[in-house]
């Protein structure tokens, strides 16, 4: 019998649980792989938006474990995100001022 780690989860539940979020991440894959190939026209583009980010927050939440963290870590984490969003808009000034 396998022991519990601190969150209480066995080592066959934990892989259990790592397995399906790992099928949920290549299934997420696999449809942006195929959507990418269907033409939908504008709707490509957001489909694909929104299944980065489905795969984005599955990994965050459950691979990450930010659900459960501590309040400081998810600190961090939105200040990266704060980074990342700042970034993204100081580029899309820049093209927007070439234009």
């Amino acid at each position: 019998m396998s022991e519990p780690d601190k969150s209480g989860l066995t080592v066959r539940r934990l892989w259990t649980r790592n397995l399906v979020i790992w099928a949920a991440l290549m299934a997420l894959l696999l449809l942006s792989l195929v959507s990418a190939y269907i033409p939908m026209g504008r709707i490509t583009t957001a489909s694909g938006i929104v299944i980065a980010i489905a795969k984005s927050m599955l990994v965050v939440l459950l691979f990450m474990e930010l659900a459960s963290a501590r309040p400081l870590i998810r600190l961090a984490a939105m200040a990266g995100l704060v980074f990342l969003a700042a970034m993204f808009a100081l580029t899309l000034s820049d093209i927007l001022a070439r234009l």
